[in-house]
């Protein structure tokens, strides 16, 4: 089945591209129709817009002129594909939080590194895991998470369906589990 998307460009447009990279990045499948070397496409979407400039975006039921990042959005709402689960940590860096809350730091190494796991959320990637209230994520794919914004770009580079591997410390004992997404 064709994409519902058809975006009609010309590849000395950077208004084309900018709409081509955001329908991308957001997992949207679109079909691309050069009207710089397709007279049929050209006719079609001055048939379908009643203009010549590009980039021009459409649907069955709608048209978009020029990159309208609004409109953009609302298509991405409605066509983007599947998106990576979401990891469902309420955390914070271990080392500070640990600091503020000396009746839990005796539990723990002297300045422990890595990310406290303070909820998990049910059904999330990290329930899923394994992972549970207490535990200190200390490595993720064999890297040392020192921060929770580390792990957050860690996790951003993750694509659907994608997994990564995970050392972290519970009850004094090294673990290893998989974040699956």
């Amino acid at each position: 089945m064709a994409a519902p998307i058809t975006v009609y460009s010309t590849p000395t447009c950077p208004w084309c591209d900018r709409t081509k990279d955001y329908l991308r990045s957001n997992n949207v499948q679109y079909v691309e129709k050069d009207v710089s070397i397709d007279r049929a496409a050209a006719m079609e979407m001055v048939r379908r817009s009643g203009q010549q400039g590009v980039p021009v975006i459409t649907t069955d039921d709608e048209v978009i002129l020029g990159f309208d990042q609004a409109k953009l959005a609302r298509l991405v709402k409605r066509f983007s594909g599947p998106k990576r689960a979401a990891l469902g940590l309420r955390a914070a860096d271990a080392e500070q939080y640990l600091s503020k809350h000396p009746e839990l730091a005796s539990a723990y190494p002297a300045e422990i590194k890595g990310i406290f796991v303070g909820e998990v959320r049910p059904g999330s990637v990290a329930e899923r895991s394994g992972v549970r209230h207490g535990d200190v994520i200390q490595a993720v794919a064999g890297k040392r998470v020192r921060s929770l914004a580390a792990l957050d770009q860690m996790i951003e580079t993750l694509k659907v369906g994608e997994s990564v591997s995970v050392r972290y410390l519970r009850d004094g004992q090294d673990h290893t589990t998989e974040f699956a997404f």
